[in-house]
């Protein structure tokens, strides 16, 4: 199963990159300067390249995350070394940080693998949960950070290819340059109406290309929950994931629950685009049931809520009561 993702998302990022290609070559044909799409492919590859080094979409920032203090959280450093030995894995960096909802996340340190865990991580999943998540992250080192870099601006560079045959090509040099900039500049912009903009002038193209993309970031995920649930077992993976959907909400951003991680509160635009699959999904592709305990909780419940039923129905100890008001001023 893991052979079989590991190749639908290349097969995606290559049949991407192979249209990218083909689009490009067409705009040279119509007139774009040969030395200017050089320079603007560099530019993109450099940029790839740098979000392959430090993890693709699993980039964190190295500001919020810290190393360990001497024995801290010994059991942790114990179950990464247990995890690391059965899957025969080097150990990679270990740093602790303060995330929107209690998780893991895997990236890399200037090409070194680095994973930072929440502090908050063993009292809401509990030493087997902490391992089984950690396996999940060893299962995006290697191949998954370079398609997904590879696909990081794919879509935007196909939605220039159809902005410049519709506004730019045979206009003249002056026009095609400053029309280029600004669509380059538009390209990095965050604001979503200046991204609603841009794919209105690619026709839709580009948003097209992301949830292709985004299908095979899910795909990933799937990938690194069959190699998890190899290193430890499916029913610790499942578990650890509901636990960890048990206090997530819809303001947190790449955890390992991913952003609204149940069915219920996810709208079909964000099914489509969202980079992790749904809770439900997962546990399902893991061939294990919902927990008993999960079964009547509804997603709609505000994060104090969430947190108490945790904390009471998942007896995953006292911690998350006494870290209560630590966790609510940390966020």
């Amino acid at each position: 199963m893991v052979i079989s993702l590991r190749v639908r998302a290349w097969s995606i990022t290559l049949g991407l990159l192979t249209v990218t290609l083909l689009a490009i070559a067409t705009v040279v044909q119509t007139g774009a300067p040969l030395p200017v799409v050089s320079v603007a492919l560099s530019a993109f590859g450099g940029i790839a390249y740098a979000s392959y080094r430090s993890g693709g979409r699993y980039a964190f920032d190295h500001g919020h995350a810290r190393p360990f203090e001497p024995g801290e959280l010994p059991e942790v450093h114990q179950t990464v070394l247990e995890v690391c030995e059965s899957a025969t894995r080097p150990i990679p960096t270990v740093v602790l940080m303060e995330m929107d909802a209690p998780g893991a996340v895997v990236g890399y340190d200037d090409g070194a693998p680095i994973v930072a865990l929440d502090p908050l991580l063993p009292q809401v999943v509990g030493r087997e949960g902490v391992g089984a998540l950690f396996a999940h992250e060893l299962g995006h080192l290697g191949t998954d950070l370079h398609t997904d870099a590879l696909r990081a601006y794919l879509p935007q560079i196909l939605g220039f290819c159809v902005f410049w045959h519709l506004f730019l090509g045979g206009r003249g040099p002056a026009v095609a340059g400053i029309g280029s900039l600004l669509f380059g500049a538009f390209a990095f912009a965050e604001d979503r109406r200046i991204r609603v903009v841009r794919y209105i002038l690619g026709l839709g193209i580009e948003p097209l290309a992301l949830a292709v993309s985004r299908y095979a970031n899910r795909l990933e995920e799937y990938q690194a929950d069959a190699y998890a649930a190899c290193v430890v077992d499916p029913e610790t993976l499942a578990e650890a994931l509901y636990r960890v959907a048990a206090v997530a909400t819809g303001e947190n951003i790449e955890d390992i629950a991913g952003p609204i991680p149940w069915n219920e509160d996810r709208s079909l635009r964000f099914a489509l685009f969202a980079t992790h699959p749904s809770i439900e999904n997962r546990v399902a592709r893991l061939g294990c049931e919902i927990p008993l305990w999960a079964r009547p909780y509804h997603p709609s419940t505000n994060k104090k809520q969430q947190l108490k039923y945790v904390s009471d129905t998942q007896s995953v100890g006292d911690g998350i009561a006494d870290k209560k008001p630590e966790l609510e001023s940390s966020r």
